[in-house]
């Protein structure tokens, strides 16, 4: 919809508002600009739905862009934060194009879609389609959550009969991927013996990778002056933003900011790609391109790939090392939830539980289970 005409009228300034349902002359400004800012508002409340109660979009798409723009307000408002506002949009962008009968989310009629008939078949694709993502637990647990919001949102505005995803939940011990045969420390050995023949920078990016469970963002926003070879540390304080090539912004959480323990071996790497590497400065890049700026991350996705061939091992995403990475923590600490919280660079010590209590609780059952057979057998 185009803006709203705003015209002067005697000695003040009113809005042509017609076409969101008032009569001709709406308000009595000062300024043009005063105007101008409430037509805005006025038009934003229209696309709500907020001036005609009988406005229904007959698309999920369209409503889409209502719940969007709905959430923006609440930015301006100051309801929520932005940050939010940008995973809401992500993931009911990546959800717009499930397809449900071979028709993507977005295009599919709102009153055909979300009623009692079809819920079981229309959760059952969009739970499907989401897990088809192959992302980590969180982030599909983030997907269901904004599109559960979504969809309430369409109930409460009358746009839809019900909201086919309401009881819809991965679970506690749900698995998003089959990631258990991947990061196997039998499977990662073989990865790691591998890496020889990769480029020295993806051997060090990998090897660290593994060693630290970073964040493909903050490893790509790594600095040599981050690493302190006398203490072997490793120092977490930037990231990348997601979805920009070299957009530097804080680490994911307020805890993110970490110091994390280096292998001699992957800092035995490290130097070696230093020497070579013609980004050394301290400023620089230690995963640089050619041009100094940080690696793109489909680089690195491509390098994981490459290396699982040449070790003739199922391809791992690169968030599997990082899971890798808490699974041998939780070995080696035990349920110490606060420690590995601090080394994730998780918020709290109850997200990390919630993402990975299920290595802890498959550890215990085995150690039952052995003990039990074992005690049958032997007495």
């Amino acid at each position: 919809m185009k803006p709203l005409s705003v015209r002067k009228y005697r000695d003040y300034y009113v809005i042509d508002a017609r076409r969101v349902g008032h009569t001709d002359k709406f308000g009595n400004y000062a300024s043009q600009q005063e105007a101008a800012l409430a037509a805005d508002k006025l038009i934003s409340k229209h696309t709500l739905g907020l001036v005609i109660e009988n406005q229904k979009p007959q698309k999920a798409a369209d409503a889409i862009q209502s719940f969007i723009l709905r959430q923006k307000v609440r930015v301006t408002d100051g309801d929520v934060a932005e940050n939010h506002v940008k995973e809401i949009e992500r993931s009911l962008d990546y959800c717009a194009f499930i397809k449900i009968d071979g028709i993507p989310l977005c295009k599919w009629d709102l009153n055909k879609l979300c009623v009692k008939t079809a819920r079981d078949d229309v959760s059952s694709a969009l739970l499907r389609g989401i897990k088809a993502e192959n992302k980590s637990k969180a982030t599909a647990e983030k997907r269901i959550k904004f599109l559960k919001s979504f969809l309430n949102y369409c109930v409460i505005k009358g746009w839809a009969d019900i909201n086919p995803m309401d009881k819809v939940s991965l679970g506690m011990s749900a698995e998003v991927s089959d990631r258990a045969p991947r990061i196997q420390p039998e499977t990662i050995q073989k990865l790691v013996a591998s890496l020889d023949s990769e480029e020295l920078v993806f051997h060090a990016a990998i090897l660290t990778a593994l060693s630290t469970g970073i964040r493909s963002g903050e490893l790509r926003a790594l600095t040599w002056d981050a690493i302190n070879f006398d203490s072997a540390e490793l120092h977490v304080r930037q990231a990348v933003a997601h979805n920009t090539t070299a957009v530097i912004k804080d680490p994911k959480t307020k805890r993110g900011n970490r110091t994390l323990p280096l292998p001699q071996e992957v800092l035995s790497i490290l130097r070696r790609h230093k020497l070579q590497s013609v980004c050394s400065q301290p400023s620089d890049y230690v995963f640089a391109s050619s041009a100094g700026t940080p690696l793109l991350k489909k680089v690195l996705a491509n390098s994981i790939r490459r290396a699982c061939r040449t070790a003739n091992i199922p391809a791992m995403l690169w968030g599997d090392m990082r899971h890798f990475f808490a699974s041998v923590q939780l070995s080696a600490l035990g349920e110490d939830w606060a420690e590995v919280a601090a080394l994730m660079g998780h918020s709290s010590p109850a997200f990390t539980y919630r993402q990975y209590g299920h290595y802890s609780k498959n550890a215990e059952k085995q150690d039952k289970a052995r003990a039990a057979a074992a005690s049958a057998m032997f007495g």
